[in-house]
This record gives structure tokens, sequence and C-alpha cells, in this order.
């Protein structure tokens, strides 16, 4: 498209032309032709175009922190003329060696443009690396500048850094944070000791369907399938509960409360199932603890046999921008497994994990959860920041705990840990002082979440480790 000031000085041409003729001055259509002749050997000369950009690596799956390294080429052709290309990187990405932005002169004859840089991944997520930018620039400033955008894909899972506690040794003895009592699952390995028949659900294996007795149910009008239900074998069961309200979000975009939390999280979700635990997961979001009403399951998930499909994370293809987490409203909810498996579940829901990622009170949440707690007397891990404006949803959430815990050697079966986030927010003495005052004031809300039954952890991260926290539980005396 050409400029104004070009289409001004087309204008300006035909008018010196038009006066020259009418007035038969040759200086006046000289002056004319000028013009009209510089735009021609412009159109001819033509400007550069960006045809084709190649991403130079694999798709790649990095932890937090991890650095990564790019290269593109970009191939021009056309005329001579300016052609600036940077390729668009998250903003949760830190450039640390070479540069993803680059202008080059292309000449007459076509060129190839290399794009090499290195970044450092700070926030855990799925990032796709898309879109390269261009603009392009005609040498005499004839034709407007050109924009565009070529797509060349590369994806990067970043996984967060889990919170490794293996330094804790002889774990009962020393430790205040007890293990889950020994009980049987409801959807553990089943045995060959027949317990009932009952109606057939949603996730129950087609094989169980006892066809005789269905039959009969059907001849009778009833459409509902009858299952063989035999006894299952038990496994320990640790159920971890992550808060995902707003007042986690204390501290910056990529250094705050919930990444600490999430870390934690996955570190307790490492430390059971190396202990062959089964382990499950649930986000909720404290700050729907106003919610009022009758129980209902908003989010209904349907519980079926995983295929070894699902066990890795699906990449997009493609041209069009289609991403995993798309449809997430059902996977709030990991229910108990055990091994390797579930361990990379979780830790690929964490991905996602972000402030208000759920819509459910955790008192809604236990209560949805119910049918996969019942009978199997869990160790409840809940993973928030305790408040004085958030006490009140904790306390209800404790209470609906209580419907399904069990007390193991004296100790009780509900762990609350704290992840104290005034410290991360802190940046200037002033604050941190602010915030020291803030972690006091908060203290007399652990003696009275104790007093229901909880085991409280208090941690700091910015003042001590993950392992640290937690072998500071020891046992006086």
């Amino acid at each position: 498209m050409l400029t104004r000031d070009t289409l001004e000085l087309i204008v300006t041409a035909i008018v010196y032309i038009v006066l020259g003729m009418f007035l038969g001055n040759i200086i006046l259509i000289t002056l004319g032709l000028a013009p009209i002749i510089f735009l021609s050997i412009a159109v001819i000369i033509g400007q550069p175009t960006v045809s084709h950009v190649e991403r130079i690596g694999k798709d790649l799956k990095i932890n937090v922190d991890a650095k990564i390294s790019d290269s593109l080429q970009i191939n021009l052709e056309g005329g001579p003329g300016l052609v600036t290309v940077s390729d668009t990187l998250p903003v949760s990405f830190a450039l640390e060696e070479g540069n993803n932005f680059k202008a080059v002169w292309k000449g007459l004859n076509a060129k190839t443009i290399d794009l090499s840089y290195t970044a450092q991944c700070a926030k855990r997520g799925y990032f796709d690396l898309r879109e390269v930018t261009y603009e392009v620039r005609h040498p005499l400033q004839v034709n407007a500048n050109t924009l565009g955008v070529l797509n060349s894909k590369r994806a990067i899972i970043v996984q967060p850094h889990p919170l490794f506690v293996r330094k804790i040794k002889n774990h009962k003895s020393v430790s205040r944070i007890p293990m889950p009592m020994d009980a049987r699952f409801r959807f553990g390995i089943p045995t060959t000791d027949f317990k009932d028949m009952r109606d057939y659900v949603p996730g129950d294996n087609y094989r169980s369907i006892n066809w005789k007795a269905s039959a009969k149910r059907l001849s009778r009008g009833n459409s509902k399938f009858v299952i063989n239900d035999y006894e299952k074998e038990g496994k320990k069961v640790v159920w971890i509960f992550l808060d995902s309200g707003v007042h986690m979000a204390l501290g910056t975009t990529v250094n705050n409360t919930m990444e600490y939390a999430i870390r934690a999280a996955l570190g307790f979700t490492n430390f059971y199932i190396e202990r062959d635990c089964k382990v499950g997961f649930c986000v909720y979001n404290h700050d729907a603890t106003q919610w009022e009403g009758p129980f209902t399951n908003r989010n209904p998930v349907e519980v079926g046999e995983l295929n070894l499909d699902q066990i890795e994370v699906n990449v997009p293809t493609g041209t069009d921008d289609v991403k995993p987490h798309i449809h997430r409203e059902q996977t709030r909810v990991l229910y108990p497994d055990t091994g390797k498996r579930q361990q990379y579940k979780i830790t690929r829901e964490m991905l996602y994990v972000d402030i208000k990622y759920s819509t459910e009170s955790l008192r809604e949440a236990i209560h949805n959860c119910r049918r996969y707690i019942v009978g199997t007397q869990p160790l409840f891990l809940v993973i928030t920041m305790v408040e004085a404006a958030h006490l009140q949803g904790i306390q209800n959430g404790i209470k609906e705990l209580h419907k399904y815990m069990g007390r193991i050697g004296g100790k009780p079966s509900i762990i609350l840990f704290n992840v104290q986030g005034y410290n991360v927010a802190a940046q200037t003495e002033a604050e941190k002082v602010a915030a020291g005052f803030l972690t006091y004031h908060t203290r007399p809300y652990y003696e009275i979440l104790r007093g229901m039954g909880c085991t409280v952890l208090n941690w700091d991260p910015i003042e001590e480790s993950f392992a640290n926290a937690l072998q500071r539980q020891k046992v006086s005396g």
C-alpha cells in the first residue's frame, strides 16, 4: 500500500503535467515527469518479503529456572530493504544470551537470517513458542511498512521443582507428621472375596457386571445394571488439598505463595508415593467459602479406566492454536492412586494450577470426594495460608474432614501445612518488619486449629528449606 507522502507526490506530479500541457510550458511537464520516473523505479525495485521461518530444535520438558537454547532460520526474498525479525517470548522467560530480535539490510539477492538465543524459564506451565513477527521497509519509503506474523511452533513444558524430603530419616520416631492408617481402599486391586452386589456406576469395570442379575432386573423394567463387588486390597491413603484462593497470590508473578505451595504439594506427593501410599489430589478455592445451599457437584468427573496414551502430555500439532488445558474443569480432582503414574499425573496437573483455578470451597470439595474417602481412613493434608479473614473457611473444611478421619497413635490425621507468604511479598526492610508482625499476629489461630485436631506445620519459604520445616516438628522429650 502506498504511503500518504507517495500519494501526495503522485497528485503533485499530475497537477504539474496537466498545468504544463495547458500552458505549453515544458519545464512544468518535466517537473511532473520526474516524480513519475522516481515512482516507476521504486516499483521495479520492490521491497523484501519474508518467505519462510524454520525453528531448529525439538519440544522440551524442563524444570523451573532451567535454560533453553533456540535457533531460527528466516528466509528473505524480493527486493532490497530493511527487515526486522523478532521471536516472541512468554513474559516469564528471561533472555540470558544472544538476542531474539534482529535487524538486517537485505540486498538484491535472497538472504537467510540466523537468530539464536538462550532464555531462562522462570515459571511453570505449558508454553507454545509460535509467533515470529517481522517488519519490512521499502528502501525508498514508497510503500508503507509491512508487518506480518509467521508460525514456527515449539512446545516447552516447564515443570515445578518438587521439594524433596529424603533428608528426614526414621520418620516415625523424629517427626510429628503422621503416616496414613492401614485401610482398605474402595477402588484398589480386587480380591476373590465376594462382598456384595450393587448398581453399576460410571467408572466400574464392565467385566464385573453380573449379567444374569442384570437381565432379571431389566426384565422388571429397571434400567440399571448390577455388578459383583469384591473386597479390595488396601493401601494407605493420603489426600492433598491445595488452596488456589486469591490470598495465595502474595508476591510477584513468578515468585509468590502459590508457587511455593505447589512445590510443597509435589514434595509431599513424592514423599508418600515413595512409601507406597495412594495419593489423591484436589484443588479448591478458599474464596468460595461463602457458598451456601445443598451440596451439588458442579463439575462431575467420570472415573474410568485410563489407557497408556493418557500418561503423556498431548502436545498439539498443526497450525491450529490448540492447547491441552482448554477443558480442565474435570481434572481438578485426581483420585488416589500409587506409583510413578500417579506422581506424573499430579505433576502434570500442577502445570495448570493458578489463582482461582477451582470454583469449590474446601468443604464442598471434600464433600464431592466423599465417595472415595469413606472407609479408607486417610491422612488429610491441607496446604494453604492461614489468615484471620480466612479462618472460618478452614474451620468449616476441618469440620467436614472430621466425618472421615481416624487417629494414628493418638495423633490427628489432618495436617494443615501453612505457607507463610508475608515474607515472600516483602521487598524492603520495612516490609520485612511488617511481615514479621503479621506472622506473629496469626499465631493464636494456630492454637485454635490445633484444638480442632490438626497438626499445624508452619513454613516460611524465605527463611528455611522445606526439609527443615518438617524436621522442626520433632517430638519433645
